[in-house]
């Protein structure tokens, strides 16, 4: 229990932090912009959020020289290297098909179906893919950088890999509702419970490959589809009351979603049990 204080609570200071400068910054950005806010879901708010954390973090890293340097180490300095490229997009491209093999198999099962779209395959719309493939890889990147380039190597100090990578992916869901995260566990506990499993399953690969890169391209190729669907949108659900109780049109919401993380990650735990319980120093 000491060492589990002994490691949350940097982390606590600065999400107090954090807290206080957003209970600053917002009104003074409404006095520009009336709509502005920190805790958006996307757009400059979660932007702005998000350089806010990062800055945090920095700031949180600076107290020891060693996890500052770490950090350069795993979250940035791998750019250097050309040779992230083709990881990144290997498990990209892996990812990326499996969402896409599932949401097929739901078509087929008949929870899902492919309608016609007036979207014409012109230069506007292939630049939107484009600047929505951008978009996801710097998502995946900040989101990696915070939740495992950091936080899991903030626990990991003092706890074994395993129960790291359990308190970064609850860190990671409850991060996913700052307006309400305890909601998560709670009111909306089918899509904290998503986020949990996903968060675990990056845990995992990120300690797995010792790669930041390869966690972001799972991420990236996970959450593309979705962007893709945005601006091509020829796939719809049935309602939700037409869906059984272990679908959701929200895949993070999904019960089925849900069995397949779970077993992904119980496969994975087993396969590298060695290295995810060893012991810290």
């Amino acid at each position: 229990m000491q060492k589990f204080w002994k490691v949350i609570g940097p982390i606590l200071l600065s999400a107090l932090s954090i807290f206080i400068s957003a209970l600053i910054l917002q009104p003074m950005a409404c006095w520009l912009d009336p709509t502005f806010s920190l805790l958006a879901n996307r757009g400059i708010g979660k932007i702005g959020i998000t350089v806010l954390v990062i800055w945090h973090i920095l700031l949180l890293l600076f107290s020891t020289k060693s996890m500052l340097a770490d950090f350069f180490q795993t979250n940035v300095n791998f750019f250097k290297n050309k040779k992230w490229i083709f990881s990144f997009l290997k498990m990209f491209a892996i990812f990326a098909f499996l969402h896409a093999a599932f949401l097929a198999v739901l078509v087929i099962a008949g929870y899902a179906s492919i309608v016609e779209v007036s979207v014409k395959f012109n230069f506007s719309l292939i630049s939107k893919i484009f600047v929505g493939f951008v978009a996801t890889f710097f998502l995946a990147w900040t989101e990696e950088m915070i939740f495992r380039g950091t936080v899991y190597k903030i626990f990991v100090q003092e706890l074994n890999p395993l129960i790291s990578a359990l308190c970064a992916s609850l860190i990671f869901t409850l991060a996913h509702n700052l307006t309400n995260p305890i909601a998560l566990v709670t009111y909306d506990w089918k899509l904290g419970a998503g986020l949990f499993l996903l968060g675990l399953l990056l845990n995992l690969i990120f300690i797995i490959t010792g790669k930041l890169y390869a966690g972001m391209g799972a991420h990236a190729g996970l959450v593309f589809v979705k962007v893709f669907l945005r601006r091509v949108p020829f796939l719809i659900f049935l309602s939700s009351a037409e869906l059984p109780f272990f679908m959701d049109k929200d895949l993070r919401q999904s019960v089925l979603v849900h069995l397949v993380f779970v077993i992904v990650n119980l496969i994975l735990i087993y396969k590298f049990k060695d290295k995810l319980l060893k012991k810290t120093a």
